[in-house]
């Protein structure tokens, strides 16, 4: 099953495009992707999308920031604070191989929180259980 999710960008301006999509492979797993910039604008968008993932009974997250161009602290505090609400049985990984967009993490010393992996199939094999090594 296959199904997106996808919000309208009515608070952007042309001049800075921001998409959110959901995919939902089954039952259990969602996608979530981002394109463009992730800041205080844009970031709670991603964590209702997360949330309503979460509502929805998918134990298997996997954030998609391949088309992130940007992350300030903001989007960082959503991630964190959706990664404390994740249930015993449920897994959250970052599919990001984006350089800028990975030094946020290093450089507030939270890469080590979070399963950041450099491709979405390596994310989705370590929410599902497999082993996936960490980028």
């Amino acid at each position: 099953m296959l199904r997106r999710v996808h919000t309208p960008n009515r608070s952007q301006t042309p001049s800075r495009p921001f998409g959110i999509i959901r995919r939902e492979l089954d039952q259990r797993t969602s996608v979530i992707s981002i394109e463009g910039e992730l800041d205080l604008v844009t970031a709670p968008r991603m964590k209702w999308m997360l949330i309503d993932a979460l509502e929805a009974g998918h134990e298997e997250l996997v954030v998609d920031l391949s088309l992130a161009t940007f992350m300030d602290s903001t989007a960082l505090g959503v991630l964190i604070g959706v990664n404390q609400r994740l249930g015993v049985d449920t897994r959250m990984a970052i599919a990001c191989p984006r350089s800028n967009v990975l030094k946020i993490f290093e450089l507030s010393g939270l890469d080590g929180m979070f399963m950041i992996c450099p491709t979405v199939d390596e994310a989705l094999a370590y929410t599902r259980g497999h082993t996936a090594r960490a980028g």
